[in-house]
């Protein structure tokens, strides 16, 4: 059985931004740190990097080159296809995918779940839902892909292009039926080695603030904008909608599409200023404000939002930030919010974040300040599902 090692990269990201395979750690890019660790773990025959066909990523090729590896283009919307194009290529029977800016993968627990699918005759093995992804990656045979797009092409055809660019998803979502399995024996990282790690990620993560250029987002495939666009089905012409940490106001345009009124507020007052000066419609407004201490009256609003919020609060003020959230809202309203899922996230790999929570540790919070909570989630960046694991969640609270 030829296995390889598969890094799947792209400059961009599904939102629209700089891809963050492409930043550096110590004088190299992430991506090259992927590849030289996929280099050095035993039981790979090669490695190779997957890209789509966009002018921007020939400097994976550039990087490939160097480093020895062979590089190969296909879609960007269809991951599927481009990564069976891209194993059929050198002959593999199997892999073990890492994403390009995952450069703290561990090759150790990489090489357990290449054995474990070698020895239960598996097609497919990940991890827990809540694992942290900085240290993962998927092991997978050749022939489960085929497996998986006679599946998804019995789909209808409007469901087929999100299934093929998350289609990871697809099948954890189906893992019975792909004999897929899930590796639970985990490592266990000791506290020194995680803030170390965390401490490298500063260069990575240089800024603190998630990017967005929604001009160049996938239009089929976008975990961002999807939490947006839930809470919008939400709100009707009627619902004033508060938006809190709004950056750029990406969210607050998805949100009046369907809403009365927006109001998107942040800390940072230059951001502020630059969606005052923009065109963002009449019913969206913008001002500087504290979400641990709102300046709206209470009740005033109907609907409250904060995607990718709580957890970058100190821990300490999650219960002061939630109940200014329930203060402002009027009775009946609706809260809703986004963050990382994580079942070891006291010392989470981002360094911007203070802490990523599991799923009951979420649910104990907002129970604490609202009558209802409900909690969806995505795996491996797909579709909101009605499970409350993997690796993100939104809340709906009423």
């Amino acid at each position: 059985m030829k296995t390889v090692g598969l890094v799947q990269a792209h400059h961009r990201g599904w939102n629209g931004a700089a891809d963050l395979s492409l930043a550096t750690l110590g004088g190299r890019t992430a991506v090259e740190h992927v590849i030289a660790r996929l280099k050095a773990m035993p039981g790979l025959d090669e490695v190779i990097v997957a890209v789509p066909d966009d002018p921007g990523n020939i400097v994976f090729h550039d990087i490939a080159g160097r480093m020895g590896v062979k590089c190969r283009n296909g879609s960007r919307e269809n991951v599927l296809g481009r990564i069976a194009t891209a194993l059929d290529a050198v002959g593999a029977d199997a892999c073990v995918h890492v994403m390009g800016q995952h450069c703290f993968a561990d090759t150790a627990l990489l090489s357990d779940m290449l054995a474990f699918l070698r020895a239960q005759g598996a097609g497919f093995v990940s991890l827990p839902d809540a694992f942290t992804p900085y240290f993962a990656g998927k092991v997978y045979t050749r022939a489960l892909l085929d497996k998986a797009e006679a599946a998804i092409a019995a789909l209808p055809e409007t469901e087929q292009p999100i299934h093929r660019a998350r289609f990871f998803a697809f099948i954890e979502h189906r893992r019975a039926e792909f004999g897929a399995l899930v590796h639970e024996k985990l490592p266990q990282y000791d506290r020194d080695y995680l803030l170390k790690v965390r401490d490298m990620a500063r260069e990575i993560f240089a800024d603190d603030r998630m990017h967005v250029d929604a001009g160049a987002a996938s239009k089929v495939s976008n975990p961002l904008f999807e939490s947006y666009e839930f809470a919008r089905r939400q709100f009707g012409p009627a619902d004033r909608i508060l938006d809190i940490a709004c950056g750029d106001g990406y969210g607050c345009r998805i949100l009046s599409e369907q809403a009365g009124a927006v109001l998107g507020i942040d800390i940072n007052a230059e951001l502020i200023a630059a969606n005052g000066n923009g065109n963002h419609g009449g019913n969206i407004s913008y001002a500087v404000d504290n979400a641990f201490g709102l300046s709206l009256a209470d009740g005033s609003v109907t609907g409250v939002t904060a995607m990718e919020l709580i957890e970058h609060l100190p821990v300490d003020k999650v219960d002061t930030f939630a109940r200014e959230v329930r203060r402002v809202l009027a009775p009946g309203g609706r809260f809703i919010c986004s963050t990382p899922q994580n079942s070891h996230g006291d010392i989470p790999v981002v360094p911007w974040h203070v802490k990523e929570y599991s799923a009951p540790e979420l649910r104990a919070i907002l129970e604490r300040h609202f009558a209802s909570v409900k909690i969806l989630s995505s795996k491996s960046g797909g579709p909101l599902t009605e499970s409350e694991t993997g690796q993100k969640m939104v809340a709906l609270c009423r």
